[in-house]
């Protein structure tokens, strides 16, 4: 069942790499997305890989620390459906707080590998 688990996590974020690859600016996105698919993938053949955890954490971090000033913005609009709407110059929000909660799941997915390992 664990085995599941791991290969639903790393197919996730599998999948969010290859929706940025139409990104203006996909390097970043494909590379963090990867690296934290690679942590579950990993626990599949029952490796674990804290270099690329470490890795991995820093990049999200890095991320959230850019996106951060856009989604608090976000949320101060109060214009909460735009988040699943198009992107417009008036809302450059929208993408600020869509990079953010991306990053907020690999947060969550890292942190619960890292502190339980998911054996």
């Amino acid at each position: 069942m664990a085995r599941i688990v791991h290969a639903v996590v790393a197919l996730l974020f599998l999948v969010m790499a290859a929706i940025q690859l139409n990104d203006p600016d996909p390097a970043y996105w494909v590379s963090v997305y990867a690296l934290v698919a690679m942590v579950p993938a990993a626990r599949i053949f029952g490796r674990n890989l804290p270099k690329t955890s470490l890795v991995a954490a820093g990049m999200v971090s890095s991320g959230l620390l850019i996106a951060g000033s856009g989604f608090i913005d976000y949320l101060a609009s109060g214009d909460y459906s735009s988040i699943g709407g198009k992107m417009m110059i008036a809302k450059p929000y929208v993408e600020s707080a869509r990079e953010f909660l991306g990053l907020a799941i690999a947060v969550v997915a890292l942190s619960v590998y890292n502190k339980w390992g998911l054996r």
